[in-house]
C-alpha cells in the first residue's frame, strides 16, 4: 500500500511534439486522476509545437502549483519533464518515451513541414528550433525520482538512448512496443503509485 502521507498534490502532463493536452494518454492519466486517492489536481497544458515557447509555458505552469507535484512527460514532454525536475521543486517525475536529444531529432528534420495533428496548422522546423532547444539541454539531475516507461520498438527515438542517459532511473521496459506505448493503460497504477497515489482494483482505463 503506498504512504500517501508522501503522495502528491499535482500531476502535471506535458504532451509530445505535435501533440495536444487531449491526447489518448492525457486523457487516461486524467481519469486515472479522478478515481485516484489521494485524488490529485490534474493539469495538462497546451504545449506549443516550437521548444522555446513549450518550455516557458511549462515553466510558468509549474510555477502556480502549490505542494508536491509529480510531473509525466511524454516524448518531447519528457526533455521538458527532465527540465523541469533541474529547475524546479520537482516530487517525481514518470517519463514515457523520452526524447533525451531532442535536438539531434531537429537538426535531421531541418527544414520539414508538418501540419499539426489538431490545429491542422502548418509550420516549419527551422534554426530558431535548434537554437531553443540548445539553451535548454544540460545535465540531468536526481534520476533517482525519475520512472522511465520505454518501448523497445520505438520507431522514432531509440529507447538505449534514454537507458544510458537516465541512468539511476527506475525504469520499465516494454518488449515490442512503439513509440505510443500501446501498454500504457496497463502501467497506470504503477505511474501513480509513483507519485504515492493509489487506484481502485476495479479501475478501467476505457469508459
Amino acid at each position: 500500500m503506498n504512504d500517501h502521507a508522501n503522495a502528491v498534490d499535482n500531476v502535471l502532463y506535458l504532451h509530445g511534439f505535435n501533440s495536444h493536452p487531449g491526447s489518448a494518454k492525457a486523457e487516461l492519466t486524467r481519469r486515472a486522476c479522478e478515481q485516484a486517492r489521494p485524488r490529485p489536481r490534474f493539469i495538462a497544458p497546451a504545449l506549443s509545437h516550437h521548444p522555446g515557447p513549450a518550455w516557458q509555458t511549462a515553466q510558468e505552469v509549474m510555477s502556480t502549483l502549490e505542494g508536491r507535484t509529480m510531473v509525466i512527460g511524454s516524448s518531447m514532454g519528457g526533455f521538458l519533464a527532465i527540465g523541469l525536475a533541474r529547475t524546479h521543486e520537482v516530487a517525481r517525475v514518470v517519463l514515457i518515451n523520452p526524447a533525451v536529444d531532442p535536438l539531434k531529432i531537429a537538426l535531421e528534420r531541418m527544414g520539414s513541414e508538418i501540419e499539426h495533428v489538431e490545429t491542422g496548422e502548418m509550420f516549419v522546423i527551422d534554426e530558431s528550433y535548434a537554437d531553443a532547444l540548445r539553451e535548454q539541454q544540460a545535465e540531468v539531475v536526481n534520476t533517482d525520482r525519475f520512472l522511465v516507461l520505454l518501448g523497445t520498438e520505438d520507431e522514432i527515438l531509440d529507447y538505449r538512448q534514454a537507458l544510458e542517459m537516465l541512468d539511476g532511473s527506475r525504469f520499465v521496459i516494454n518488449e515490442g512496443d512503439d513509440h505510443g506505448l500501446s501498454r500504457y493503460p496497463e502501467l497506470l497504477t504503477t505511474v501513480l503509485a509513483h507519485g504515492g497515489l493509489t487506484l481502485p482494483e476495479d479501475f478501467n482505463p476505457v469508459p
